[in-house]
């Protein structure tokens, strides 16, 4: 089976992390023939999805609405392969894909799958841009076969925006829980290279860009007011943007300069999540399955995050789970969890490791994302499909 991946950008995210994931572990289902097209220029993810093999190119589009002669590239990119099915990550790729595929074979429809990473619980939020395309794809997700939901939160929040396909399923991210993470040489290493002495107090860890929905300002004023409440704590802030963003300033908010080590884009970050005590995610809005709480709960880290997305499903009762934009709230969780014995922060993070374990094994996701495509590629919507979407 022919699969075609259409995604918007291969930079450093989460739906390009997913997707690399599920073409590392595509070996599972050698029947499964992918190819990844981004429409603008790849950047950091670009080269991870390379490395499985998988042919990958770009449209050169710019960033905003695809063009009519982006469209019409694209349609003819999926003319000349003929995949089985189109898979299409993330809003702008979901628009064009649909549109391109009903250009390229009006005689014989490509199914489309929608597969959707992100939350939107206030329409405002987003950029007027990601609206209007957001108010578009409602327009037309009856020509898509099927949609596909990271978040049990997404999957409600888009059907109430009108979101409709006779097809309609929640897939959560997936993690690979058999490499092993060695927790206290991790964490002796982490501190090490950043100059973090053991007297210190736990070290909070947030990986994320320094975006607008990322909400780091909260954190910020947060960790200021645990210190206030006495908890010692150094912050590490990791990804693109954090480690000159102005606005990411410690004195801004009251906290001394040693106290936060900011760092931009590392490859490597995932070694550098077993090193941390506790991670943060402060996110406003926007998360529908966040990859990295996982990914630190896998490492047998305690996460502390809003209750944002699917956050509080994945976490269950192994951390805590906060309102987003409460700073007060935020900086109680961090002091409760800042300040439990270490043998007792440990033991709280090795629950939370089991709960990845038993629930997100990437194998099993990549087992349901093959299930998908052949149900999309074999079959016709039936009245009952229509009637289900309509509900």
């Amino acid at each position: 089976m022919r699969v075609l991946h259409v995604i918007t950008g291969l930079d450093v995210g989460g739906a390009e992390t997913m997707l690399a994931r599920l073409l590392e572990h595509g070996r599972r289902h050698p029947h499964l023939c992918s190819e990844v097209m981004s429409l603008i220029a790849p950047g950091h993810g670009g080269a991870r999805i390379a490395a499985t093999g998988t042919p990958v190119a770009d449209l050169g589009m710019s960033a905003g609405m695809p063009s009519p002669r982006a469209l019409l590239s694209l349609a003819r990119a999926i003319a000349v392969r003929r995949p089985d099915v189109i898979v299409a990550w993330m809003h702008h790729a979901q628009l064009a894909a649909t549109l391109a595929a009903a250009l390229a074979r009006p005689w014989l429809r490509v199914p489309v799958i929608w597969n959707v990473r992100h939350s939107v619980a206030d329409l405002a939020e987003e950029k007027p841009l990601t609206r209007l395309v957001l108010r578009t794809q409602a327009l037309l997700s009856r020509g898509a076969r099927a949609i596909v939901y990271n978040s049990h939160a997404a999957a409600d929040q888009y059907r109430r925006l009108g979101f409709r396909a006779p097809d309609q399923r929640v897939i959560p991210n997936g993690f690979d829980i058999v490499t092993p993470v060695t927790r206290a040489a991790a964490r002796a290493t982490l501190r090490d290279r950043l100059g973090v002495d053991s007297g210190d107090g736990p070290l909070i860890g947030m990986v994320a860009r320094a975006a607008p929905m990322k909400d780091v300002p909260n954190l910020l004023r947060a960790v200021a007011m645990a210190r206030g409440q006495g908890l010692a704590a150094r912050v590490l802030l990791v990804g693109k943007g954090m480690e000159e963003h102005p606005a990411l300033a410690p004195a801004a908010f009251g906290l001394p300069e040693d106290i936060v080590i900011r760092r931009g884009h590392r490859g490597d970050v995932a070694d550098w999540l077993g090193g941390l005590d506790l991670l943060a995610l402060s996110s406003a809005w926007g998360e529908g399955f966040p990859n990295v709480v996982g990914e630190a709960m896998l490492a047998g880290v305690p996460c502390v995050a809003t209750d944002v997305g699917d956050s509080a499903k994945l976490i269950g009762d192994t951390g805590a789970v906060v309102p987003p934009r409460d700073a007060a709230a935020l900086a109680a969780a961090l002091v409760r969890l800042g300040t439990l014995p270490a043998t007792q922060r440990v033991a709280l993070g090795e629950r939370a490791r089991a709960r990845v374990r038993a629930r997100h094994d990437i194998r099993d996701v990549v087992d349901r994302y093959a299930a998908l495509y052949r149900d999309a590629a074999r079959s016709t919507p039936t009245a009952r499909d229509w009637a289900r979407a309509r509900a």
